[in-house]
């Protein structure tokens, strides 16, 4: 076997007949200092696979998640794919990727994360804007900016703009879904340029999760944030119940005050 690290990716070349997850996790811990966002394993050069190998696979995830960083395995062949899905532990949770630049698409997504706190005796208030499919990102932050403007002591407050991005229960919740992905980089994109251009700081982040409106709470609890900015663009499509379902869960639990922004049609 093969094992060859560089940039933030781990290659494994040859057959994985067993567990050689103590073998990578040196090369794997180096790559993480430089990647903290997580690292790729490609496994294009596999040849075989066995059950006992494919636990490589688990024990890495279990390894790197503590760290709060993601793995995401690309270019598998479809034989040790079969293997790797067969194994308890592995076939739910491990997230995959066709390519190699699928995957570092993926990372570079979740690398838009927060920024250390600005120095400073008094922090600045921490306004939340989640981002749902199908609002109007620029419209979504404009509300956010206005009310973040400056305090009689010249202070702002700092927007985290958090495009919710709702992965299916069939998947690994940090499965690779590059369509949603795009859609979020650009979104993100959007809002960050619209807030900054009024002189807005703006920490842009993508968060995976089941339940949308359970996340929104959820980050909100975790920010301290004193203000939820939530914008909506009502529907009369059935299929879009669930988004007024996620104002309705925001609106009835979130742990501090919420405005919601409904945005008129285009």
């Amino acid at each position: 076997m093969i094992i060859e690290a560089r940039e933030d990716v781990v290659r494994l070349e040859g057959a994985l007949d067993k567990n050689l997850w103590p073998t990578i996790q040196a090369a794997a811990n180096l790559l993480l200092r430089h990647h903290m966002e997580g690292i790729i394993v490609d496994g294009g050069g596999l040849t075989g696979c066995s059950p006992e190998g494919a636990k490589t696979f688990r024990d890495a995830m279990d390894y790197i998640e503590r760290y709060r960083a993601r793995i995401v395995v690309c270019e598998l062949p479809a034989a040790v794919m079969e293997v790797v899905k067969a194994v308890p532990g592995v076939r739910s949770r491990l997230p995959l990727a066709d390519t190699l630049e699928e995957a570092r698409a993926s990372l570079r997504l979740a690398g838009s994360g927060p920024c250390r706190a600005l120095a400073g005796n008094r922090p600045p208030q921490e306004i939340l804007v989640p981002l749902l499919s199908g609002d109007n990102p620029a419209a979504a932050t404009e509300l956010a900016c206005r009310l973040a403007a400056a305090d009689g002591e010249g202070r702002k407050a700092r927007l985290h703009i958090a495009y919710m991005l709702e992965v299916p229960r069939h998947l690994p919740l940090t499965a690779p879904l590059p369509e949603e992905e795009a859609a979020a980089a650009l979104a993100l994109d959007t809002a960050v340029k619209s807030a900054r251009c009024e002189g807005i700081i703006a920490e842009p982040r993508v968060t995976r999760a089941r339940d949308m409106g359970e996340e929104i709470v959820s980050q909100a609890a975790t920010l301290g944030a004193s203000l939820i900015v939530l914008g909506y663009l009502p529907s009369e499509d059935p299929a879009e119940t669930r988004l007024a379902k996620v104002v309705r869960l925001v609106l009835d639990r979130a742990p501090c005050e919420v405005i919601l922004n409904k945005q008129p049609r285009l």
